[in-house]
């Protein structure tokens, strides 16, 4: 499935700071449709990286990955 990025929010803190980012995700294949609004935080970034470090490319390649981990579904 072809899925594109459709928005990219910042959301601040009380001081200005970037606190997350939020990435809006859509696709298609035939009749099935998926949309997820991905939020990126702290967490998911690696040692040393800010939010200031990073491309729109790099936000939404967090926000893939992430989306890939929660829609993974479990034979459990």
């Amino acid at each position: 499935m072809n899925i594109k990025k459709t928005a990219l929010t910042y959301n601040f803190d009380g001081d200005g700071n970037t606190s997350s980012i939020t990435v809006s995700l859509s696709g298609n294949e035939g009749a099935d449709y998926l949309n997820a609004n991905m939020t990126v935080t702290a967490e998911d970034l690696t040692d040393g990286q800010t939010f200031d470090d990073l491309t729109m490319k790099d936000i939404t390649t967090i926000a893939r990955t992430k989306l890939a981990k929660a829609a993974a579904i479990s034979n459990a």
